[in-house]
């Protein structure tokens, strides 16, 4: 009886893991460049695999430390906002070396999905504690985005290099992968599990890193991690 229960605990937190964790610290009127949702319509790479791939099926690591990565592509939007327990739309992005990476490729860790920009005053508030979890967290483990939305590459970096920032951030010049994302406030951010399922959306800012660590926490147990 008592592993009987144990494991409808389990079943029942998989079902309610962070979803529907909301907050008034958030930026409005950030919806992208497309406010229509229209996009290329096309997937990344088609089925030919993105970046090197030294070890068997594993990409290389993108080179997310020398300047900010790019996206370049995203899959087709379909007019309905992603929700905690469907497939994370995907979308490829270069890095500073001009390497080709899709998020599905890192399939098999976490991923802290994070969009943000240099303007809002409550993602700039809440950034040193993703660089805290950036710097503590193994990269085998979690995979930490931080998505830029609607600025320039010179802006963006200007921002990073003078506030010490250095964890991952691509650029989504367009807005096409926050629109793909339903994104219509910053920050906004996604929690992903080792599958590529949404597991967690959390609107506005994270009130300190114990939040943040709490989540990570509780999807690494999840998932035996």
């Amino acid at each position: 009886m008592v592993r009987i229960l144990k494991l409808l605990v389990v079943i029942a937190l998989a079902a309610v893991l962070v979803i529907g964790l909301t907050t008034t610290a958030c930026c409005d009127g950030t919806t992208p460049n497309n406010p229509n949702g229209n996009t290329n319509g096309n997937e990344p790479n088609g089925n030919e695999p993105n970046g090197d791939e030294p070890n068997g099926n594993e990409p290389a690591e993108p080179d997310l430390t020398n300047g900010p990565g790019v996206i370049i592509d995203c899959d087709e939007y379909t007019g309905a906002e992603p929700v905690a327990g469907q497939a994370a739309p995907d979308f490829s992005f270069e890095d500073a070396n001009g390497s080709t990476f899709s998020l599905s490729d890192f399939q098999g860790r976490m991923v802290m999905l994070n969009f943000w920009a240099t303007w809002c005053g409550f993602c700039v508030m809440e950034l040193p504690y993703l660089q805290q979890i950036y710097e503590e967290w193994p990269s085998d483990e979690l995979l930490l985005l931080a998505v830029d939305v609607g600025e320039s590459a010179e802006t963006v970096a200007t921002f990073l290099q003078d506030n010490g920032i250095s964890l991952p951030v691509l650029l989504d010049m367009e807005g096409k992968v926050a629109v793909l994302y339903g994104v219509r406030g910053i920050p906004r951010t996604l929690f992903i599990d080792k599958d590529g399922f949404i597991r967690g959306i959390k609107v506005g800012a994270f009130s300190g890193v114990e939040e943040i660590e709490s989540i990570l926490e509780q999807l690494s147990a999840l998932q035996g991690g």
